[in-house]
């Protein structure tokens, strides 16, 4: 994997809270934050688990992000995903987009729904997403739609954004399951 030059997670440490983690090496809850993060880096930074050196947002391997993307600063975790994609996609890998901050005041921005645009006008599969509670899955959906399609045509993505919303907030979320036992290091609640 190809680091984009010059940036660094700096104070930035959303990897440690919101994905759920079940390798043999450690295990976390969605939402819990590491014991090991000491909220703006790792403690154990120089021996952090193999899935933890192996991983990186789509902010620092992704080059068309620009510098104002970094997850702490734009409320966005962008990622890249390799499941879920639908067989009509010409790409294996998709770009996923969960809302971290303030979900509303994000789809509101302009640079967000561009980048909206350019994605689905370029057959881009992309995820829109927000995370669930403590221990319980994000809520997902895919952006690639005929009603975006159309929202695009019309100027009116932030309206179909704000339903995409709407959708994702309303979400059962599904409890995240951990398998892998011995080296849970999900903090308190």
């Amino acid at each position: 994997m190809t680091l984009v030059p010059g940036r660094e997670c700096g104070d930035c440490a959303l990897c440690c809270t919101l994905p759920n983690i079940d390798k043999p090496e450690i295990q976390k809850l969605s939402g819990a934050r590491c014991i090991h993060c000491t909220g703006t880096g790792c403690a154990i930074y120089d021996t952090r688990p193999p899935v933890c050196r192996a991983w990186y947002c789509a902010w620092r391997t992704v080059d068309i992000f620009g510098d104002d993307w970094r997850p702490d600063k734009s409320g966005v975790l962008a990622t890249v995903e390799t499941d879920g994609i639908p067989g009509h996609f010409e790409y294996s890998t998709a770009i996923g987009l969960m809302l971290v901050d303030n979900p509303a005041k994000t789809i509101r921005q302009r640079w967000f729904q561009e980048f909206v645009v350019t994605g689905i006008m370029n057959s881009i599969p992309l995820f829109l997403s927000l995370p669930g509670p403590r221990g319980y899955q994000a809520a997902t959906v895919l952006l690639n739609t005929q009603e975006m399609l159309d929202a695009i045509k019309q100027g009116t993505v932030k309206d179909a954004l704000e339903n995409v919303l709407k959708i994702l907030r309303g979400w059962t979320f599904e409890k995240s399951a951990i398998t892998n036992t011995g080296n849970d290091v999900s903090g308190p609640p």
